[in-house]
């Protein structure tokens, strides 16, 4: 059986607007170190991964390459614009991938948020173990709230069972074949519309099986300034 070539696919397109800084969060400080190296370490420092694309904000490329050209990310093998949303984003990275590889070989690519500083190499791990026996992979954390549904009057409308809902995470695993093709399938006008990647292999394979795997709690994701204090908590408990 031949080997799979194993890609991280890091966005990093995000501009930060509810984060409550002039600079996208991915550029926050933390202990000397940005978020967005904390997370291209994790991925770099893992065995398994082969090579790493880290999709930029375009107004902030310049700013993205100086993080990522380090001597220590030797598996970055690309930074490159994105786009105007998340999906568009990981269209471009994909792009990116089939212009490197072309489709005749066995692929498999993470889709991880540059923002999510601390994703532990077990998690990788499970991804990976996964994506063994399934094209499409998500992590995922139960929640803790109640969630309402409200109607268009935004009055209450239904509450839906807790013990029935997950909070999804990343990195989303997939074949590349199939991610690619989802997108590629999926028309324009409602290809970036969707909020994450397994929702577009859902919406073009509705019946392709996506597991999901248990993720953790310290998988943070940094999107308000609090959140990054809750990340330096975590970074002093080690």
């Amino acid at each position: 059986m031949k080997e799979s070539i194993i890609y991280a696919l890091i966005l990093s397109g995000g501009s930060g607007n509810r984060f409550g800084d002039n600079m996208p969060k991915q550029f926050a400080d933390v202990y000397g170190k940005t978020i967005l190296d904390y997370c291209i370490s994790n991925f770099n420092n893992h065995p398994a991964i082969d090579k790493i694309i880290v999709v930029s904000n375009p107004e902030h490329i310049q700013r993205t390459m100086q993080i990522g050209h380090n001597t220590k990310f030797n598996k970055i093998t690309a930074i490159i614009e994105g786009g105007a949303t998340r999906g568009e984003s990981s269209f471009i990275g994909l792009k990116e991938i089939f212009q490197n590889e072309g489709n005749e070989k066995d692929i498999k690519v993470l889709i991880q948020d540059a923002v999510r500083p601390n994703t532990k190499a077990i998690i990788i791990d499970k991804v990976i173990e996964a994506l063994k026996v399934n094209n499409a992979v998500s992590v995922a954390i139960p929640t803790t709230d109640t969630i309402y549904i409200t109607n268009e009057n935004n009055y209450l409308s239904s509450i839906p069972d807790r013990t029935k809902l997950l909070k999804a995470q990343t990195p989303q695993g997939f074949d590349f074949n199939i991610i690619y093709n989802a997108y590629q399938q999926l028309e324009k006008v409602n290809r970036f519309k969707l909020t994450d990647d397994c929702s577009i292999v859902h919406k073009v394979y509705p019946d392709e099986k996506i597991e999901i795997i248990e993720g953790n709690i310290g998988n943070i994701k940094i999107t308000f300034l609090e959140d990054l204090e809750q990340f330096r908590q975590i970074l002093k408990s080690k």
